[in-house]
């Protein structure tokens, strides 16, 4: 099989409602989607969603990138996804993203060649999984309501964004755990926005509220900061910001840095390093969570499937899509509240209407 044209396309999603973590407000996102052509009429969908204090590049770079690549992958298997992002890496440095949305592309050609659907490709069995809802930084009250709400949806995980004052973040989980009881898991993430003393100052409190995990609470270049944490908590401590690449998987693992390590496909680039991230993580009795960010149906989808395909990564943060809605973009998978179940159609399952 060979790849015979890769075309982009800039797309734009807005929030139902402004989103605020600790270091930005957002109000929408746009992405790049990917489509590469095969020479046996076998399509695949990718997708980038660039977000620059994260990932380093921006939709601009992508775009610019993308043809760069095209001018070298035209004509290469798109079975061999290593070769690829060799490929990819010899050219540029970082830009993982772009990486991402032909890595998935590939994987979606891959399992459709296959005739089967994704995970089952990355070697899974069950489609069936639950994902945490998001929860942005507002006033205790407001967070409180919208907890609430989520709740009354069908909800069972929420995932608390905090990172401010740490007196005002008290607040907040406290009204949180208030409204919505003992039967719902809470998370915590504070997005790189407390330091090390607010870190361990906030911690038993935490714990008394039964809340299930502490997500990136230092900033992301302190390692030995976020080591500290992790030695002088009882709350499972996961790196998010800390762990973009497989090397940085393999530092934190080295360092016993953390309990845990937050995957993203835009941060890594794509699901092939996704993979190596998982496999540093658990040769090393540490478990992984799967997120998100700005990024539509597709991308999203993708990382569902390699949530159910792999059973070291335990915990879902894949929720980008219950806060934006596209109508060109469809398929991949059925959600009732927080339980999500993927298709059985071959490769990602979506449907990409006039691309």
């Amino acid at each position: 099989m060979k790849i015979t044209d890769i075309q982009v396309k800039k797309a734009s999603f807005a929030f139902d409602k402004p989103f605020k973590i600790s270091f930005a407000v957002l109000t929408g996102f746009e992405t790049m989607v990917v489509r590469i052509d095969t020479d046996e009429g076998i399509v695949g969908y990718g997708e980038a969603g660039p977000f620059e204090y994260v990932t380093g590049d921006n939709l601009d770079t992508c775009m610019v990138i993308a043809q760069a690549f095209r001018e070298k992958l035209i004509g290469e298997d798109p079975l061999a996804i290593q070769r690829i992002h060799s490929i990819m890496n010899g050219m540029y440095h970082g830009h993982t993203s772009v990486k991402a949305a032909i890595d998935i592309a590939c994987y979606d050609i891959a399992a459709k060649k296959m005739g089967v659907p994704l995970y089952r490709f990355l070697g899974g069995h069950n489609p069936t999984f639950v994902s945490d809802v998001t929860i942005g930084i507002r006033s205790p009250e407001e967070m409180a309501e919208e907890c609430l709400d989520w709740k009354k949806k069908g909800f069972s995980i929420l995932k608390i964004k905090l990172g401010e004052d740490i007196r005002e973040d008290a607040e907040r989980i406290k009204a949180i755990r208030d409204a919505v009881g003992d039967d719902v898991t809470l998370r915590v993430d504070a997005n790189q926005g407390w330091t090390v003393k607010e870190a361990i100052q906030m911690a038993p409190l935490l714990t008394s509220l039964n809340v299930e995990l502490m997500e990136q609470p230092v900033k992301d270049y302190d390692y030995a900061g976020l080591k500290y944490v992790t030695e002088h908590t009882d709350l499972p401590i996961a790196a998010d910001e800390s762990c973009r690449v497989p090397e940085d998987a393999a530092k934190l693992a080295n360092m016993r840095a953390c309990d845990a390590m937050n995957i993203k496909l835009m941060k890594c680039g794509g699901i092939e390093p996704a993979l190596r991230i998982n496999a540093v993580s658990e040769a090393n009795n540490l478990w992984c969570m799967l997120g998100c960010m700005g990024e539509s149906v597709i991308a999203n989808t993708a990382a569902m499937h390699l949530f159910a395909a792999m059973d070291n990564i335990r915990k879902a943060d894949l929720d980008i899509t219950f806060f934006s809605h596209c109508d060109w973009i469809t398929g991949g998978f059925t959600a009732k509240g927080g339980e999500i179940t993927l298709t059985e159609r071959p490769g990602i399952g979506i449907d990409v209407d006039g691309f």
